[in-house]
C-alpha cells in the first residue's frame, strides 16, 4: 500500500539483523563510488568505505581523474585487496558509471556513495536493514550531514512536481509560499520511513531489482538521476541511523555548469514522466519559467563566490 502521510509512512518489515559475532548470515556488500576530478577528498571516501567491514567489495569507477591521482589509486588497489579500479578515460556522467560499477559487482546487495562522501560504520548494513523483503526494486536511503553535522538538503525528499521545483528555484519556497521538496527541517524520525525521494550520494538496493529496474537512466549527465530512479522504485526509504557525512561540490568544474546540467535534468524529467497531453502542456509552459530560475539563481551564487575571493 503506498504511503499518503505527508511526514513518511513507517515499516517494521525489515532484511534481519545480523546477530553479534555471526558474519555469515548477512549478504556481502559491494560498494560503488564514481569519481572525476574529485580532489584529496576522494581518498578520505575510500578510506571510510574500506574501513567498514561489512563492505566485500569498493568497484570505484575512474572517470579521467589527473595522472598523478590515478597512480595514487593504482599503488592503493594494488595494496587493498577489497578495491577494485574501472577506467573509462573520459567523464561519461554519474548515471552510467554507477551502472558501469554495478555491472562488475560480484553481491545483489548495492552501496552506492559519493566519492566525496564518508560513511559511518554500519551504515551500510542498517540501509540493508530496512530494505523491504517483498520489494526487490526497493531503494533506501542514508541520512547524509554537512561538514558541521547539519542534514543535508536531499536526504528526504517529497515527490518531484513541477510545482516544487519551481517554488524551490524562484523563492517561494524561502517566502513560506510553497512547501519545500526537501524534509530535512522536518522532525527526525526514529526509524526508517517510507518518503518520495533519497539523494543518490548515498543509498542502497539489491543488484537484482537495480537490474530490473535497468538502472539508473543513462539520458541524464548530472543530477536527477536519482531521482528518476526513486520514481520507478517499488519503495524508498530515508533510514535515520544510516549516517553518512558529505563534503559536497568538490569536483573541478564551476557551479554556473552544474546548475546548466541541473536545469536540464529537471526538465528531461518532467517531460518524461508527464507524458499525458496536460502534463506535457504543462510541462512547455512551467519550462522557461524553471530554467531561467535555476539559472539566475546560478548566476547570483556565482558572482558572491566571486566577490568572496
Amino acid at each position: 500500500m503506498a504511503c499518503r502521510s505527508p511526514g513518511g509512512c513507517h515499516r517494521r518489515n525489515y532484511f534481519p539483523v545480523r546477530p553479534p559475532g555471526n558474519a555469515m548470515t548477512m549478504p556481502p556488500i559491494s560498494a560503488i563510488m564514481v569519481t572525476w576530478r574529485t580532489g584529496p577528498v576522494l581518498f578520505d571516501a575510500i578510506h571510510a568505505v574500506l574501513a567498514d567491514s561489512d563492505i566485500a567489495e569498493l568497484i570505484l569507477v575512474d572517470h579521467e581523474n589527473p595522472p598523478e591521482v590515478r597512480s595514487k589509486l593504482d599503488d592503493l588497489e594494488r595494496a587493498e585487496a577489497r578495491l577494485h579500479l574501472v577506467r573509462t578515460d573520459k567523464n561519461l556522467g554519474f548515471g552510467r558509471g554507477c551502472n558501469i560499477g554495478a555491472a562488475k559487482a560480484q553481491s545483489d546487495v548495492l552501496f552506492f556513495i559519493n566519492p566525496d562522501a564518508e560513511p559511518e560504520q554500519g551504515a551500510a548494513r542498517r540501509l540493508m536493514e530496512a530494505l523491504p523483503q517483498s520489494e526487490p526494486t526497493a531503494l533506501a536511503g542514508a541520512r547524509i550531514l554537512d561538514p558541521e553535522g547539519r542534514e543535508q538538503s536531499g536526504s528526504r525528499r517529497r515527490p518531484l512536481t513541477l510545482w516544487r521545483a519551481f517554488a524551490a528555484f524562484s523563492g517561494l519556497v524561502k517566502l513560506g509560499l510553497a512547501q519545500p521538496f526537501g524534509m530535512e527541517n522536518g522532525p527526525l524520525p526514529e526509524a526508517p520511513i517510507q518518503v518520495g525521494a533519497i539523494s543518490g550520494a548515498a543509498f542502497l538496493m539489491l543488484k537484482s531489482g537495480f537490474d530490473q529496474l535497468g538502472g539508473f537512466d543513462e539520458d541524464y549527465f548530472l543530477h536527477v538521476e536519482d531521482i528518476d530512479l526513486c520514481r520507478r522504485a517499488a519503495s524508498v526509504w530515508f533510514v535515520p541511523d544510516a549516517i553518512v557525512r558529505h563534503v559536497g561540490g568538490t569536483s573541478d568544474v564551476s557551479r554556473f555548469a552544474v546548475e546548466l546540467e541541473k536545469a536540464i535534468s529537471l526538465l528531461r524529467y518532467f517531460w518524461k514522466f508527464n507524458t499525458r497531453l496536460g502534463g506535457r502542456i504543462t510541462t512547455l509552459i512551467f519550462a522557461p519559467f524553471l530554467f531561467t530560475a535555476i539559472m539566475l539563481r546560478a548566476l547570483v551564487n556565482e558572482i558572491a563566490g566571486l566577490l568572496r575571493r
